[in-house]
């Protein structure tokens, strides 16, 4: 007995030894590089993005229900690393760890693409009540409480009418919890607005003026952040103005998803897209202008990078946008196990609908989702789990590394290219 005794021991001694071996140090921002880097939580999307001069961007920190049953069955992702955190106390930690700034709890920017749980967090029963001020906290509230933010953006500021009322809407559809949290997401915000001078802002479709470099943006004229469509709204490269894909609003109220903020980022030649949950197939019962993302591919055109529309599931990248993007590189934020759709995998894998290589990279594809889909997985991504860490050089190389956390620090696990952008 003893011995056996020992021998696990042993064997647990061998494993945090192999484990403290594999704590390799996470890459590093340099001035001049892009990097963006997609932290996985289990408990949906957030994004990192740290700009060529150092500005920063946190996109969609996102917290589901933790009192739904679903969030804890093997239809989703566990919790990441574990639960002995909630999701925007990991996130916060995350960006300390990585952001280049002198004060490494403030943020730039804080964007959210769209007002669903796991892009901006729930608020349920039991959830935490601040200690700084009269809100709740849940993913965008939670991380918000810790990280300063410089502005906040949205789609519905100041009046969360556009195009519907959302409160209206939320009751009408009788989503306690989701029109909870949206007011209680907006009482933050005022609050951060009066307490610390926090600009809020709608974000405005067709701008390339309202995310910008703030600390040294001479440097770097080449850079800009394009908003993209939002709202309903879209903007044409062509003309240069927007143009509204929905009929009127009282025939037809589109879903959040169809709303979703999206902005391009160009750095010299390298280009990356980021659209929330944006739809582009038409599913059963939905008309034909469910498809928004037919009409704003050409004003995105060839990418490197892309992050696949709502998570890769079913109703999302038609043939006519993934033949225009052509991303050397996919994205890929899942956390439930029919993301990503078997038909929509098939579709971004597909060289009759562009040339080329394309390189997959998701957070977490579960278990469910590989025993279905099978080989077409197996054999089709680098990584099906981790945080994603894209660093972009200016000269327009980039490469891709894949992140684990052990022992609440982020660690390499492999790095894959260099990519090389070319002009488009």
């Amino acid at each position: 007995m003893k011995r056996l005794i020992l021998i696990l021991i042993s064997l647990v001694c061998l494993q945090e030894f192999s484990h403290a071996q594999n704590n390799k140090p996470i890459p590093e921002w340099k001035e001049g590089n892009l990097d963006i880097i997609i932290f996985k939580t289990g408990r949906g999307d957030a994004i990192f993005t740290i700009m060529p001069d150092g500005t920063t961007m946190l996109s969609d920190p996102g917290e589901l229900d933790l009192t739904d049953p679903r969030t804890e069955s093997d239809r989703n992702s566990k919790a990441y690393p574990n639960a002995s955190r909630y999701a925007d106390e990991w996130i916060a930690s995350y960006i300390r760890q990585v952001s280049p700034s002198k004060k490494p709890s403030f943020v730039d920017y804080a964007f959210i693409t769209h007002f669903h749980d796991d892009h901006y967090g729930l608020i349920y029963d039991g959830a935490r009540k601040s200690k700084n001020g009269d809100y709740y906290l849940s993913g965008m509230t939670g991380v918000g409480d810790q990280i300063s933010f410089g502005k906040i953006l949205d789609r519905g500021y100041p009046n969360y009418n556009t195009p519907v009322d959302i409160r209206t809407q939320l009751k009408k559809r009788n989503e306690i919890k989701e029109y909870n949290t949206l007011v209680n997401y907006i009482r933050y915000a005022e609050e951060k607005k009066k307490k610390d001078g926090t600009k809020i802002e709608q974000f405005e479709v067709g701008s390339n003026k309202q995310i910008v470099l703030n600390n040294n943006p001479k440097a770097y004229p080449d850079f800009s952040v394009r908003n993209i469509q939002g709202n309903g709204w879209v903007w044409n490269k062509a003309t240069g103005k927007n143009f509204y894909v929905y009929p009127d609003t009282t025939t037809y109220v589109p879903s959040e998803n169809g709303l979703s903020l999206g902005y391009l980022i160009k750095y010299g030649n390298f280009k990356f897209y980021h659209g929330g949950d944006i739809p582009g197939v038409v599913t059963i019962g939905n008309p034909e202008y469910y498809d928004v993302e037919s009409k704003m591919a050409s004003s995105i055109g060839k990418v490197d990078v892309a992050i696949a529309n709502h998570h890769g599931g079913r109703d999302v990248l038609n043939p006519l946008f993934i033949k225009t993007l052509q991303p050397r590189v996919w994205f890929e934020v899942v956390w439930s196990s029919d993301q990503p759709s078997h038909e929509t995998l098939t579709r971004m894998l597909s060289k009759s609908i562009y040339p080329g290589e394309r390189d997959l990279f998701a957070t977490d594809i579960l278990a469910a989702n590989k025993v279905v889909i099978g080989d077409l997985i197996d054999n089709s991504y680098k990584s099906t789990s981790g945080h994603i860490w894209l660093q972009v050089k200016p000269d327009g190389s980039y490469t891709v590394s894949t992140l684990e956390t052990i022992n609440n620090k982020l660690s390499l696990k492999n790095s894959y290219g260099p990519y090389y952008s070319e002009k488009k």
